[in-house]
């Protein structure tokens, strides 16, 4: 077996590292805009649920509209405890990632 040197093991490191950094930073950015446009959507139907209710158009069942908003927070929170192990499993990158992901999302 070939003997593996300090050298290529901070190589190795500073690549994974570097690509986290890079891509987090996309992901943010892009999150970051995302964010925005679902944001702007979900008020504006929202906006018009309340009109056409008001209007007796419509008529909404708020309380299952709110059992299915838990429900994707529930699904939310599943997903980021499946992260977790993902994220200890690949500090290097996880860590570079995160830090650029928080990046993109401040200045996106």
């Amino acid at each position: 077996m070939e003997d593996i040197t300090r050298s290529e093991i901070i190589t190795a490191l500073l690549f994974q590292a570097g690509g986290g950094l890079i891509l987090g930073f996309a992901t943010g950015y892009f999150l970051k805009k995302m964010v925005k446009i679902a944001l702007i959507i979900l008020g504006a139907l929202t906006l018009g649920l309340l009109l056409l209710s008001y209007y007796d158009i419509i008529s909404v069942n708020w309380n299952k509209l709110a059992l299915l908003v838990e429900r994707v927070i529930s699904g939310t929170q599943a997903l980021t405890a499946s992260m977790q192990s993902w994220i200890i499993a690949s500090i290097p990158f996880a860590g570079s990632f995160i830090a650029g992901l928080l990046l993109g999302f401040k200045y996106g």
